[in-house]
């Protein structure tokens, strides 16, 4: 049994190598990735409602403000969406920065998620800093390709805000991640 101090050690030396808050969960409980398992975040009661869906956009912009004023986040010139799900919130958190809103389409190439191209239709991000926005964050493979598509018209993202996060990780590529709900895996209670 390891004392807290080297519980705590330990998980500071592996914050440092990039591990995410899920990693190092898994690492000091000695979880092996086979026995890791995902969860289905069903937000329709969210998405299905304009009033529900609205406050939940208000208060992602609530959080994207409270980055900027502490500092942890550069303000934003243009909130991009990522299409299907994150434009609806998109186009609310930048109403309620007072943004212009962009759309962003990562594209999947077989399994995996690649930069892809800005929606001419929406604002201009080239050579703006650029807010992220999307509905679940589980591995962060849609949010990596959104940045590659985002930087390769020379946008600069500056953060990213999810509804829920299942990553464990507070940032990106350096990309500070704000999100309204952390879902975080805990160690199975064993049956009496």
């Amino acid at each position: 049994m390891r004392s807290l101090e080297e519980l705590a050690k330990k998980a500071l030396e592996l914050k440092e190598r990039g591990m995410s808050t899920y990693e190092i969960a898994d690492e000091l409980k000695g979880v092996k990735p086979k026995d890791a398992y995902d969860v289905y975040v069903n937000w329709n009661p969210i998405g299905s409602s304009v009033r529900r869906l609205t406050l939940v956009g208000r208060a992602m912009a609530d959080m994207v403000r409270e980055a900027v004023d502490q500092g942890s986040m550069e303000e934003p010139e243009v909130v991009a969406g990522i299409e299907a799900g994150g434009m609806a919130l998109g186009l609310i958190v930048a109403r309620s920065l007072g943004k212009p809103v962009a759309s962003v389409r990562p594209q999947r190439l077989g399994e995996k998620k690649v930069a892809g191209a800005v929606n001419p239709s929406f604002s201009a991000v080239e050579g703006k800093k650029v807010l992220i926005v999307d509905t679940i964050l589980r591995m962060g493979e849609t949010i990596r390709a959104a940045v590659e598509t985002l930087q390769s018209v020379k946008s600069k993202p500056v953060g990213v805000t999810v509804l829920a996060n299942k990553s464990g990780k507070d940032s990106i590529e350096g990309i500070p991640i704000r999100s309204l709900v952390e879902l975080l895996p805990v160690a199975k209670q064993p049956h009496a």
